[in-house]
């Protein structure tokens, strides 16, 4: 069985992505990370611990299946490191490198990361990010090349989406993917 992580800033694409892959395996199983829960920053570090935790023991149960369909986490433990290290000062870099060592480290492991630019994603804001400042948009940008540079899993993709003001097409996305992996 495959582990799909699909990580990255908010607006940058994610949710079609996993709708555009979903298409290629019929039976996908997805699980999606969004705020932490807690009244205080510790609260919502030890429930991304948790949570991590149980999804990973999850994983590290079906690994070796032999599914076709792949299971998609929609966020992950990345998006810890970036969020938890700037807003909640939760010190994701004492406990999340410990769980990819234990439960990510398989050649079924993929790690795709999308991200733009700044005022780009500046410009394509919600109203539901973590901040709209210029200067917090980039340190989370700086922050998410970190974290996957430094992360152990072997099958790991960054794909820009942004070309100037416009996103790249969705095929260009999906064939990157395809050709870096050949799923």
């Amino acid at each position: 069985m495959k582990l799909i992580i699909i990580e990255g800033l908010d607006r940058c694409g994610k949710d079609l992505l996993i709708t555009n892959l979903s298409k290629k395996f019929p039976q996908v199983l997805m699980r999606h990370w969004s705020f932490p829960q807690g009244d205080s920053n510790d609260a919502k570090t030890q429930w991304q611990k948790d949570t991590f935790l149980n999804e990973m023991e999850k994983w590290d149960i079906v690994k070796d299946e032999t599914f076709n369909e792949p299971l998609i986490w929609n966020r992950s433990h990345i998006g810890e490191y970036v969020y938890g290290t700037i807003y909640r000062d939760s010190q994701p870099s004492t406990w999340i490198p410990q769980l990819e060592r234990r439960y990510l480290t398989g050649n079924n492991v993929y790690l795709i990361f999308l991200y733009a630019d700044a005022d780009f994603l500046l410009k394509e804001d919600d109203g539901q990010s973590y901040s709209i400042r210029k200067d917090d948009k980039e340190l989370e940008i700086q922050k998410f090349h970190e974290a996957i540079d430094n992360s152990i899993i072997i099958n790991k993709l960054k794909i820009k989406v942004n070309d100037g003001e416009h996103y790249i097409s969705e095929s260009t996305i999906l064939d990157k993917i395809y050709d870096a992996f050949g799923f």
